[in-house]
């Protein structure tokens, strides 16, 4: 579940994650996890099109589908605003404010657990460069780090620069604060236990030779929505095997299903309020899969909502 909240529901800029491909790979999605949006009063077709906050490889480039979507909308929107000022303005949101070090708060026993896992991703890598920052920062930064040492723009990136650069108008859904909240509501304790699940998925996955976030995006990159959720679930499902089931159900409700009812709300009053012009919603691919989707919530509002996946 840890990793599958940090791959597809949180914030772009926690995760510029390269997946890199084969040169003899595809050059982009198979197909495009895309809907068109119908009825209700719509004078134009809108769009809903999942992303994955990960870069590079076939997730560097547009399906053909998707692109010429986003090329004939009018409005884009992602989670967050993808400016720079917005972006860089995300990194006070991961320091701690307790006047605590990282160490101090999770103890001896974690640091020890923390300083292996990093010194298995890069020999020579310490904890030290975490010490200032929130429990639960170091537990979502952790499972993709070794990936994060590449760095490349996600795909809710390379949507907003392409809408940047055409003139069209772009609005974030949500502000960084809303999804960092989540994680700060948390008790110091439940950080606590989200880092160390963390880890302790980060270990077991290495002993089994997986790699979750592999499995992730080649499911992305063939475009089948049921390969994706199968994978998004067969993730979730790690954390719920654990003693602390519970707050895995807390964070997943919170990170999830709210968030669902939020933003499907707010697409429903801009296409209202704008129904002659097309709206192009680029979310985390999460949200449109599962239950209280907001594909279906969307489709209880009155609008068609019909998979656009060729």
């Amino acid at each position: 579940m840890i990793r599958k909240l940090i791959a597809c529901l949180i914030a772009p800029a926690l995760v510029l994650i390269p997946a890199t491909a084969q040169e003899d790979g595809p050059k982009h999605p198979l197909r495009p996890l895309l809907w068109k949006v119908e009825g209700n009063g719509l004078e134009k077709p809108s769009w809903l099109f999942g992303t994955i906050h990960l870069g590079e490889g076939p997730l560097g480039k547009l399906h053909p589908a998707a692109d010429k979507a986003l090329a004939g909308s009018d409005v884009v929107y992602t989670e967050v605003s993808m400016d720079p000022a917005t972006q860089l303005g995300m990194a006070k949101h991961f320091m701690r404010t307790d006047g605590k070090t990282l160490s101090a708060s999770i103890g001896e026993e974690l640091t020890k657990q923390l300083e292996a896992e990093l010194a298995a991703v890069q020999p020579g890598l310490t904890s030290g460069i975490f010490q200032s920052f929130k429990t639960w920062a170091v537990a979502v930064t952790i499972p993709l780090l070794k990936a994060q040492l590449g760095g490349s723009p996600p795909v809710d990136r390379i949507v907003w620069d392409k809408a940047t650069e055409a003139g069209k108008g772009t609005v974030a859904l949500e502000k960084p604060e809303d999804q960092f909240g989540i994680f700060d509501d948390l008790k110091e304790e439940e950080q606590i236990i989200f880092l160390s699940e963390s880890l302790r998925l980060q270990k077991e996955s290495r002993g089994k030779e997986e790699d979750p976030v592999a499995h992730l995006v080649e499911a992305y990159v063939s475009g089948d929505p049921k390969k994706i959720e199968g994978a998004m679930e067969h993730q979730m499902n790690e954390m719920a095997k654990g003693e602390h089931k519970e707050l895995g159900e807390k964070l997943l409700k919170r990170l999830l299903q709210d968030r669902n009812v939020t933003m499907a709300k707010t697409m429903a009053e801009r296409m209202k309020v704008d129904p002659a012009k097309s709206h192009f919603f680029a979310v985390g691919a999460g949200h449109y899969l599962g239950k209280g989707n907001i594909v279906g919530l969307l489709t209880d509002r009155g609008y068609t909502v019909t998979l656009a996946n060729p």
